[in-house]
């Protein structure tokens, strides 16, 4: 998989798990979509790297 669609896929996910919280408890969606696609966007890096480097080591 490439790095660029896992770390997508991944913004995407905690984009939209917190607009699903912040719409669920009544609070405002700006802010929760920014730290949750921020937070998803890191979990995607951190995870491609181990992807990446799990490739280069069988190579």
């Amino acid at each position: 998989m490439k790095e660029k669609t896992l770390v997508s896929t991944f913004t995407l996910i905690g984009s939209l798990a917190s607009y699903y919280y912040s719409k669920s408890h009544a609070k405002d969606v700006v802010p929760y979509v920014m730290i949750g696609g921020f937070i998803g966007a890191w979990v995607g890096e951190i995870i491609s790297n181990v992807v990446i480097k799990k490739d280069n080591d069988k190579n």
